[in-house]
């Protein structure tokens, strides 16, 4: 298999598995920064996400707030 091919088709599990994914990469993030930089990461991520729902994006709306979710989970 060279390096431009993936064994992960397109498909809603791919999808999902996908924000799974981002959402843990997030918290782990999140953990390792010190407690007054892990609200300021939630609420950039927070802040992200009320622009993208203004500007229509909602499907970009509602991944962003999923991230800040994990980061508020994460901050805990």
């Amino acid at each position: 298999m060279s390096s431009a091919e993936s064994p992960l088709s397109a498909t809603p599990e791919t999808l999902t598995a996908i924000v799974n994914v981002l959402g843990a990469v997030v918290f782990a993030a999140v953990r390792q920064l010190p407690a007054d930089r892990q609200a300021a990461f939630a609420a950039d991520l927070e802040l992200m996400a009320a622009n993208a729902q203004a500007q229509g994006e909602e499907q970009t709306s509602l991944l962003l707030a999923d991230m800040c979710r994990a980061a508020l989970a994460a901050a805990g």
